[in-house]
């Protein structure tokens, strides 16, 4: 029987080595003793298992690299987007310097492409939101020393009960020495009893105080921002921590105190002492965190201001990306979503420091004081500007005498507060309010304003026609819409009249243009005409002569164009003459009353009988005889 290389004896038949358990390195090395055959049944043997092996291997390898890279495909499709994504938008350049001029800022992007501002806004985007995390983290911060405040001032209340509890044990203990009693001696108990469980809560107060500690403490990223916002030496933050020694040394003080009558002195005045030092302890903890709170607040306000510039000039980066293309919706949407500042009323201290550090802000109140300032200095100067616009645009209208006084009144009123609403717009905008979502909104519902004001739209139409093509102006008499007398106003929507009675009529601008306009003042020169009844029986002749005398001597009839007067008509009781003699339009009424009252006293003077209206009636003599009749009563009446 021969040997294996390993020292194992061979068996010639081929089921022993079938059946071995020999590993492959022994098979390949099987000695030269076997036969043909069973070295053949060996090496498909070695090779099948070879195979099996390597198949086996294959199945574990990608039983575990499938479902991985399956997890990592359906887990972040987005990842995968955003890579491929970025590869095409060019990196930011602009975001090297993040306190860059915003005017200088403005210039830079001018030449950018849109796939450039892409890339810049991606930039910026990064930096706002880093920021607004590291705000985001001190903001949980304040909030987590809060709670330790709180903890740690329940704590100095509980160790101050503590103290007060074993004082009244104290008490009640020398009360049993002096009066001895079972009454006395169950009242301390009660005292002992009382001053245990004080002890236990303050031992609970600290722990707790202790564990909100901790928890900062074990958060990396808000001990960071605190430790970022800190600016004391680490003697001054230890002090700002409880340790454990102070809840092991309440725990130790509690095992001073049994359930039964205090009756060792001396270790209750050490665990008096024991308090005390405890409570002076975390007394010195609370004001070292209210320390470090408060410069959390203020590094607070800081990261504020750092966050408010980051949007100034992420907003500028938008508006030139919006300008060229590009969709900023949802940047713009995430810029409103974290602006803005959240004040917890219920942390006095908090709500004092974040109102006066945003007041001495450069980017909070120094901003908008400066913004308001502007605000109300636009405002005041234009004011101003439109005052004296339009006196001088008052005073130059006087030099064209063509200009109605109404187009006069309405040019000098459209400057001055045209002036006045282009002086609020400006100062909106130097409040860095954006105006065009208001003008959008104006242009949007123009629709709707100029449907609902259609008669007023009118009047606006019509009013626009009567300053152009002045059929009348301010001071002149007219009578239009069965209205009479003396125009007060006119404006845009509608014209006012002041009548003979006084009483002051509005008139439409609509009636206005719609309807005849007789307006009398329009000529420098007016004419006077009086129809003069003369009688029948006097000379015609004479009463014309009579009447040139007194035209052409009056002073304010005019000499061109000289008076007329003729015989007009023959009417049933007398001779109409007309009478027509010229004035200046501002002596009208003057002359005619004048001239009237002169009429009158000539012809009485020179005999001439301006008749009334005339009846003759006739009764015959049979009427006249009839007795109780009518026509007896006219009997030797002479009628007219």
């Amino acid at each position: 029987m021969g040997e294996t290389p390993f020292g194992g004896a061979a068996s010639p038949r081929p089921r022993c080595i079938a059946g071995s358990h020999l590993t492959v390195n022994q098979t390949i090395h099987v000695t030269s003793s076997l036969t043909s055959y069973q070295h053949e049944k060996l090496m498909i043997r070695y090779r099948q298992k070879k195979i099996s092996i390597l198949f086996g291997s294959l199945l574990i390898v990608g039983a575990w690299w499938l479902p991985v890279q399956a997890q990592q495909t359906t887990n972040s499709p987005n990842e995968q987007a955003v890579t491929t994504e970025d590869s095409t938008i060019p990196k930011a350049v602009t975001t090297a310097d993040p306190t860059i001029p915003i005017e200088e800022l403005e210039l830079l992007l001018k030449p950018f492409t849109k796939d450039e501002l892409d890339g810049e806004a991606q930039g910026w985007m990064f930096l706002l939101k880093t920021k607004v995390k590291e705000l985001s983290d001190a903001e949980i911060a304040v909030k987590r020393k809060n709670r330790e405040l709180q903890q740690s001032k329940e704590a100095v209340d509980a160790l101050e009960d503590a103290k007060k509890a074993l004082e009244e044990a104290k008490d009640t203990k020398e009360k049993i020495e002096t009066e001895p009693s079972p009454s006395a001696s169950v009242e301390a108990n009660d005292a002992a009893v009382e001053a245990q469980e004080a002890l236990k809560k303050a031992q609970e107060s600290v722990e707790e105080a202790v564990k909100e500690e901790k928890k900062t403490q074990q958060d990396k990223t808000l001990q960071g921002a605190i430790d970022q916002a800190v600016e004391s030496t680490e003697e001054d933050k230890n002090k700002a921590k409880t340790s454990d020694e102070e809840v092991a040394k309440v725990q130790e003080q509690i095992g001073t105190i049994s359930n039964k009558v205090v009756t060792d002195e001396q270790q209750q005045k050490k665990t008096e002492q024991g308090l005390d030092k405890a409570q002076e302890k975390i007394e010195e903890a609370v004001e070292a965190k209210t320390e470090v709170k408060k410069q959390v607040l203020v590094n607070i306000t800081k990261l504020r201001d750092e966050r408010a510039g980051l949007s100034d000039r992420f907003e500028v980066v938008l508006e030139e990306l919006e300008l060229k293309g590009g969709d900023v919706k949802l940047y713009q949407k995430y810029v409103n979503a974290i602006s803005g500042i959240k004040v917890d009323v219920t942390d006095t201290q908090g709500t004092w420091i974040t109102i006066v550090g945003w007041l001495q802000s450069k980017e909070g109140g120094q901003r908008w004081a400066n913004n308001i300032g502007k605000c109300i200095g636009i405002i005041a100067g234009f004011s101003i500007l439109s005052v004296i616009l339009g006196t001088v645009l008052e005073k130059s209208l006087g030099m064209f005498p063509n200009i109605s006084v109404m187009l006069g009144q309405f040019l000098v009123t459209l400057t001055r507060q045209g002036l006045f609403v282009v002086g609020i717009i400006l100062g909106i905008t130097a409040l860095e309010v954006s105006i065009g979502p208001l003008i959008a909104m104006i242009g949007a519902a123009g629709f709707v304003v100029a449907f609902a004001f259609q008669s007023t739209l009118g009047n606006l139409a019509n009013g626009l026609m009567i300053l152009l093509y002045k059929p009348f102006d301010v001071g002149d008499i007219i009578e239009v819409a069965g209205v009479r007398g003396n125009v007060q106003d006119v404006n845009l929507i509608c014209t006012t009249i002041k009548t003979y009675q006084n009483k002051i009529i509005i008139v439409p601008n609509n009636s206005v243009w719609g309807n005849v306009i007789e307006n009398e003042t329009s000529s420098p020169v007016r004419a006077i005409f009086i129809t003069v009844r003369v009688s029948y029986h006097n000379s015609i002749t004479q009463a014309i002569q009579v009447l040139k005398d007194i035209a052409n001597s009056h002073p304010l009839v005019l000499k061109d164009p000289g008076p007329w007067i003729d015989t007009g008509e023959l009417a049933e009781y007398a001779v109409n003459i007309w009478f027509m003699a010229y004035t200046k339009r501002e002596d009208y009424w003057t002359a005619y009353c004048d001239l009237s009252r002169i009429i009158k006293e000539r012809f009485e003077q020179e005999g001439i009988v301006i008749p009334l209206p005339q009846h003759e009636i006739y009764i015959s003599e049979a009427m006249a005889k009839e007795e109780g009749s009518m026509a007896q009563r006219f009997k030797g009446m002479t009628l007219s």
